[in-house]
């Protein structure tokens, strides 16, 4: 985490989840300067109307560095999830032609390329972006398992065997989450979420299924600026609910919301939570 004696004003750029709410409150504990931006059109579960929220769309470029420019704003942190739009059909501006352009040339190598290019864009305009965990103490560095119960040796192979996949499937910008099962893989995640993957493992016959684990990793190609692997108290509910028995997460590249409540919740439903690295 960088040093929150030097609290730098950040604008948030939020999607989807409650990722950007923890990271309000924590500007508001800290009395850290922020100015909240929501995407025009975005479902939003949370109402952030009492931040004085400005809402853009997805090409209006120029009104949102000017914003930063005119509030001094250097720092951007891209957060939340987001609903990917219909490139063909955005209205842009100027600078929004110019970033259109770039995503629309590397959108064949996939979504991880076109979050990057973004990226870049933005740095290039002499912006800097924050990752999450520069922010909030919501990632784990260490080896280790972090609940009462710990994953067997049957459950370690099968963990290697989601690592070695999602390392393998990643290549082709899919498979940040995946589920193992008696040496065998039954689930990876697309574009669907990891929660609809969940979902659709609760649906296997029990046997097949029995003493699945749900792996969590980077993709190789990934940022670590933006869209990191994320669980959070729901997702150990949903695994519990799905009769998956453990968790394995990539230490310091995978969020755990609200750290302490997570574990406290997978002790209560007999799951382990361990880190890979």
């Amino acid at each position: 985490m960088l040093d929150n004696s030097n609290l730098f004003p950040i604008s948030i750029f939020a999607g989807r989840g409650q990722l950007p709410k923890i990271l309000i409150d924590d500007c508001l504990t800290k009395n850290r300067r922020f100015k909240l931006f929501l995407l025009h059109g975005e479902n939003y579960e949370i109402d952030y109307s009492r931040y004085n929220p400005i809402t853009l769309g997805y090409g209006e470029i120029e009104k949102f560095l000017k914003i930063l420019k005119d509030e001094n704003l250097k720092h951007i942190v891209f957060i939340g999830a987001v609903t990917k739009p219909n490139f063909a059909s955005l209205k842009v501006d100027k600078k929004g032609a110019i970033l259109l352009g770039k995503i629309i040339a590397n959108k064949i190598l996939g979504d991880d390329a076109v979050l990057r290019t973004v990226i870049n864009f933005f740095e290039k305009e002499g912006l800097k972006i924050i990752r999450i965990d520069e922010l909030l103490d919501c990632v784990i560095s260490t080896k280790t398992t972090l609940t009462k119960i710990l994953p067997n040796t049957q459950n370690l192979i099968d963990i290697e065997i989601g690592a070695k996949a999602i390392k393998h499937f990643s290549k082709f910008d899919v498979g940040q989450s995946i589920v193992v099962s008696q040496k065998q893989i039954i689930a990876v995640e697309a574009l669907e979420g990891t929660d609809e993957m969940i979902a659709r493992c609760s649906k296997l016959e029990a046997e097949f299924a029995k003493n699945a684990i749900l792996i969590k990793m980077k993709k190789i190609y990934q940022t670590t600026k933006a869209d990191l692997p994320t669980i959070g108290v729901e997702t150990i509910e949903k695994c519990a609910k799905a009769k998956i028995i453990g968790i394995a997460i990539e230490t310091n590249n995978t969020l755990v919301l609200d750290k302490e409540n997570v574990i406290k919740k997978a002790n209560e439903l007999g799951l382990f939570l361990t880190t890979i690295k």
